[in-house]
């Protein structure tokens, strides 16, 4: 086993010479044959903490594990670091399955510990097995090639020694060396999917092939290396076809349809995970389901995403964004001529006097001064909104104005509209009112600058 986990180190370039590694240690046989192996391996010159956390769900159990833990890093002379949580808490506060309470939970702890020792590495024990039952796990929830590529042998900070090696090799070199550990009972539970694949699926999977555990983290490794080239090639077309603000990103529809398949479902991938920093609970599903309605004949819609994540389009344009975002109303006072600034955008005020007007700029708008007044309102649109557009001289609704001019659903709530005494004389950024127009240049003007986010 140590000459295989040897491998996985220079293999992966998990580690180099005289690195500060905490390593997370439950007392089980993986977690204590990693433990020994990486103390073994004196030829690093390892500095190792060892990292016991308690999430306060198995009572007793859990004293013996910690005090096992203990015990078992003073024999070896090695620091021992202890921490204690409330996973049964955090999951009903954050609405989550135990798994994920305690597993974001423990990466808090780890965190915290790396930072106080100053220390470059988490070391995991994840075998071979971990691996064989995480592909079939995700399988089954319907994941996409990057879910089926596993868990990565190194992420970042975090490696994994013992993604390779197989509970049956662990074992064997626990027993051999006479190196006692714990069982978990949780591990036995059929409540966690987890525990139910490895009793029970992987066994009968080995009566059909008997080296299924290696086929799967073979096939792992091979779908991780297409993934990290496929998505290296879609980020390539990122910036091509996304905009982005502090809170979300604007897609072009043409140019997201002139990609191929393969590179559409790792570009929405990649959009997902920057949005909501991670990919939690998008399934290939979701992504087909994403895709279809970004090629659909439909001119706008929205589709419903995990996390409270939304895809809306309009006509030529798709935003990415969180339902909370979609639906944000606001209204301001603009008291006085100066630079505003509002979460959604800036405006600059000013008056001048000038018969040189840049009328080019669509950020830019004028204003007859004697028609307009302080203080003005600035608001999203409302039902029943009417302004007359530049060059007519009737009213029109706002509804029926954006449906010519083709804004896109999602764009029209989020378009600022100006208001001088309660009428409106500027659309932001799109066209100004009729009757607040510039008609003599010789007299002072009021002149709006609309900054802009990248969604508009």
């Amino acid at each position: 086993m140590l000459d295989r986990v040897t491998k996985t180190l220079k293999k992966y370039k998990m580690l180099t010479q005289g690195e500060k590694v905490v390593l997370g240690v439950s007392g089980g046989a993986d977690s204590i044959a990693m433990l020994y192996a990486l103390n073994e391996l004196i030829e690093y010159g390892l500095e190792l903490i060892v990292a016991h956390l308690n999430h306060g769900i198995r009572g007793d159990e859990a004293k013996r594990d910690a005090d096992f833990v203990k015990e078992t890093a003073r024999a070896l002379g090695l620091t021992y670091v202890y921490g204690e949580v409330d996973a049964l808490k955090y999951k009903e506060e954050f609405q989550l399955s135990t798994e994920d309470a305690a597993r974001t939970l423990r990466y808090k702890f780890f965190d915290q510990v790396l930072a106080k020792h100053y220390a470059t590495k988490l070391a995991t024990a994840h075998t071979l097995d971990d691996q064989a039952e995480t592909v079939l796990m995700r399988l089954i929830r319907g994941s996409g090639s990057k879910g089926l590529s596993g868990i990565p042998p190194v992420s970042k900070n975090i490696i994994r020694p013992l993604i390779e090696t197989s509970r049956l090799e662990i074992e064997g070199y626990l027993k051999a060396k006479n190196i006692s550990w714990i069982n978990d009972s949780s591990n036995d539970s059929k409540e966690f999917l987890r525990n139910k694949i490895r009793h029970d699926l992987l066994s009968e999977l080995e009566t059909y092939n008997p080296q299924i555990k290696q086929t799967l983290s073979r096939t792992a490794d091979i779908l991780r290396s297409e993934e990290e080239f496929i998505s290296k090639e879609a980020y390539k077309h990122f910036d091509n076809v996304f905009s982005a603000n502090k809170l979300e990103l604007v897609g072009n529809l043409n140019d997201y349809r002139n990609i191929e398949q393969t590179l559409r479902f790792s570009l929405l991938r990649l959009a997902i995970e920057k949005q909501n920093s991670s990919l939690k609970n998008i399934s290939s599903t979701h992504i087909v389901s994403a895709d279809d309605f970004l090629l659909s004949e439909s001119v706008s819609g929205e589709v419903e995403l995990p996390e409270d994540t939304v895809i809306a389009k309009g006509y030529n344009t798709f935003l990415l964004t969180r339902r909370a975002e979609l639906e944000r109303e606001f209204s301001y006072a603009i008291q006085s001529p100066g630079k505003w600034s509002f979460p959604e955008f800036e405006v600059e005020v000013s008056i001048l006097k000038t018969d040189t007007l840049d009328e080019d700029n669509e950020s830019v708008a004028y204003f007859d001064l004697q028609l307009v007044e302080f203080p003005m309102e600035v608001r999203n649109f409302r039902p029943g909104d009417r302004f007359s557009p530049l060059g007519m001289t009737a009213s029109k609704k706002l509804q029926d104005y954006f449906t010519d001019i083709k804004l896109p659903q999602f764009l029209r709530s989020r378009a600022p509209i100006f208001l001088s005494k309660g009428e409106i004389i500027w659309i932001g950024g799109i066209r100004i009112d009729n009757r607040f127009k510039v008609t003599d240049r010789k007299r002072e003007v009021l002149m709006m600058k609309l900054i802009r986010p990248s969604w508009s």
